[in-house]
């Protein structure tokens, strides 16, 4: 306590997040007597030295090489034992040991690619990776969702993002502002499906991925929300064939691979969650309902975004239609699917 409220009256102790290598949000703090002496403050949900584990994590996804959590079996050894730095390929003394989980704990984890999260025991005189039996694997379900109120509006309804969980909202850093630049869906926790469009430049064979960052978890673009995740892009795979040379953008798709500083991927929680793929051989029959949801712009003609997170729905339409009433044959195309509501007051606007 006597921490919080020296810092917030302080002038002389602003954050020095350079210093301390606070992740996840934390906060480098000095103290009042002995201003050498720096620590991370770090957020609710999160603790260590540098705010790198993760205190709320129950369980692992995958093969647990994002995990961050605080299980650990009995005879873990400590990554920063001196046996383990001197017999372990995996230790705090590796150049990248926080990013890969590892400090001053015995917390299960897998640097390594393991099949599950693991950690040095004892075996005799030397070490050995014994996989942990603490640790659970997490039942992700996609497609999941917890409902709130809606609240209705022209052309649409405002959402709040516990009923589209999947949605990412991308920025990109301009004269550094970070300013939204396009939506997308999360499908795996380190993989966000967008559109190749919102990247396309013709005159950069790769975008700057270091430009861009991910929000999961956002209701209002312009407001911090404490359930919201924060991620940079990892990389960027546009679809080969993309082209909008017709104007109709076609194989308009792309993928993100998102990361924290620390190398997580997303938490699953009531705000963020995957959304389902579509099985291979799907069809859907004309005038199917479809919901659609994202940031975008109310109005063709509108200058700015809508600041909250929208929902809609729309029929699909036959593609006959499409190409003959709406649009023409060269700008729509065989892989594409053609949407919208039969009166034409709501539909995906960017």
């Amino acid at each position: 306590v006597y921490i919080r409220q020296h810092y917030k009256l302080s002038h002389k102790h602003r954050p020095q997040h350079r210093e301390c290598h606070c992740l996840n949000g934390g906060t480098c703090i000095t103290y009042r007597f002995f201003s050498q002496i720096k620590r991370c403050l770090c957020p609710e949900g999160y603790g260590g030295l540098h705010c790198e584990i993760d205190t709320d994590s129950v369980c692992y996804s995958g093969n647990g090489e994002n995990y961050r959590g605080m299980a650990a079996d009995p005879g873990c050894l400590y990554w920063d034992l001196p046996s383990v730095i001197r017999w372990g390929d995996y230790h705090t003394d590796l150049k990248n040991a926080l990013q890969l989980g590892l400090g001053k704990h015995n917390y299960c984890r897998n640097p390594n690619g393991r099949s599950r999260p693991w950690c040095y025991t004892k075996r005799g005189y030397f070490i050995q990776e014994t996989p942990c039996s603490t640790t659970e694997k997490c039942e992700r379900t996609c497609g999941q969702r917890s409902f709130s109120k809606y609240f209705k509006i022209v052309g649409g309804s405002q959402a709040e993002v516990e009923t589209q969980p999947w949605i990412a909202g991308i920025f990109q850093n301009i004269m550094g502002t970070d300013q939204f630049l396009c939506g997308g869906s999360l499908i795996d926790p380190c993989w966000v499906l967008t559109a190749a469009h919102c990247f396309y430049d013709p005159t950069k064979k790769q975008p700057n991925k270091s430009a861009y960052k991910v929000f999961l978890g956002k209701s209002v673009l312009n407001t911090t929300d404490k359930h919201e995740q924060v991620f940079m892009v990892d990389e960027i795979i546009s679809h080969p064939d993309f082209t909008d040379y017709t104007g109709g953008n076609d194989n308009d798709i792309a993928l993100i691979r998102i990361r924290t500083a620390s190398g997580q991927c997303a938490v699953e929680s009531n705000y963020v969650r995957t959304v389902c793929l579509p099985e291979k051989n799907l069809n859907l029959y004309d005038n199917t309902w479809c919901e659609i949801a994202g940031y975008g712009k109310q109005k063709s003609y509108d200058i700015y975004y809508a600041q909250r997170l929208m929902s809609a729905t729309v029929n699909l339409i036959s593609q006959d239609d499409c190409k003959t009433k709406y649009y023409d044959s060269t700008r729509v195309t065989d892989n594409m699917v053609c949407a919208g509501d039969p009166e034409w007051e709501t539909d995906a606007c960017k």
